[in-house]
């Protein structure tokens, strides 16, 4: 175990331990969907998925604080697996052993297992000293819990739509009103927001052949959202070294300061091609419409991105928010 690399995912347990939003964020974009998937094959629901998922972010920002894990594995392997097993559990101690276990495909090796183990040993430690706080984590424990609890919510009841309960006389008036300004301003508001979609996504910068200075200065101005500071490094940076990575962080950049034609002209560029960008660029391209109120063009951009885009159910959303 001691001779295996760290693996690049160690950027989630290291956002986990920081209480770093963003990287909370997109562990639930990106991986809990799966979760989710298998619990609900496996006689779950909705809330018990969202219960498992967030004991198992706790217990591996626990671990991280104690300074006991490095992980040596796609995180999606170890993240899964760990909640799989957190499930198969709960079943086996509720005594319910309705329907076939379906298995959802993920990679996992032999460093995956080492390190369930691992943390499985150190939750039973940890429940075995709580009492006298030998191993337990106070430290930011109660602010995490809260943040988690936060983006949780967000997360799982993201596509619930409150319904307001109007009284008879409330329910006159309101039809009165929409008869009064008339159903183009109802439909106007009926629109999505630009906001309610703009989920950035962390950047973590490896490039070669640039300078380290610029590379790591673009990178603390693009997450700190700084973007007019993050824009003309970019700049120098795409002179030495035009990578997809690069233009893509550069447009969305530009996006955020509405610099629309550079940006969607960017955007277009990555989708002729072929690379991981692709379907990101569509995406944001999509939202460059979205922001400038042409919600048609919005429309069939989103209709052109591959299901296969790992955020798909997001492109989902937002179509149904434009019919």
């Amino acid at each position: 175990m001691g001779q295996n690399k760290i693996h690049p995912d160690q950027k989630y347990i290291d956002g986990i331990a920081a209480n770093d939003s963003v990287i909370i964020e997109m562990i639930y974009k990106k991986f809990a969907p799966k979760v989710f998937q298998f619990i609900h094959h496996n006689s779950g629901d909705k809330d018990q998925a969202q219960d498992v998922v967030q004991e198992i972010m706790i217990l591996l920002f626990n671990q991280a604080k104690a300074g006991k894990l490095q992980l040596t594995c796609p995180f999606d392997a170890y993240f899964f697996l760990l909640c799989k097993r957190r499930w198969l559990n709960e079943l086996k101690n509720s005594g319910n052993k309705q329907g076939t276990i379906y298995e959802n495909v993920v990679s996992v090796n032999e460093s995956a297992h080492e390190l369930i183990a691992q943390t499985e040993k150190f939750e039973e430690e940890e429940k075995r000293y709580q009492q006298d706080n030998k191993l337990l984590i106070k430290e930011g424990r109660a602010a995490f819990e809260a943040n988690l609890t936060r983006i949780s919510d967000k997360y799982f009841n993201k596509k619930k739509h409150k319904t307001i309960s109007l009284k008879p006389w409330y329910f006159v008036a309101a039809v009165s009103v929409i008869i009064m300004f008339g159903l183009f301003f109802f439909d106007y508001n009926h629109y999505p927001n630009f906001e309610d979609y703009n989920h950035l996504e962390r950047a973590y910068f490896t490039e070669t052949g640039v300078s380290e200075a610029n590379l790591k200065q673009a990178e603390i101005n693009f997450n700190a959202q700084k973007y007019d500071d993050a824009i003309p490094i970019f700049e120098m940076i795409l002179k030495e070294n035009n990578s997809d990575e690069m233009k893509y962080f550069y447009a969305v950049s530009l996006l955020q300061v509405s610099k629309y034609v550079k940006a969607e002209t960017i955007f277009k560029e990555l989708e002729a091609g072929n690379s991981v960008y692709k379907e990101k660029a569509k995406w944001n391209l999509a939202l460059s419409k979205l922001k400038q109120g042409k919600y048609k063009e919005c429309k069939t951009v989103l209709e052109s991105i591959s299901e296969d885009y790992e955020d798909y159910d997001e492109v989902e959303h937002l179509l149904e928010e434009l019919e």
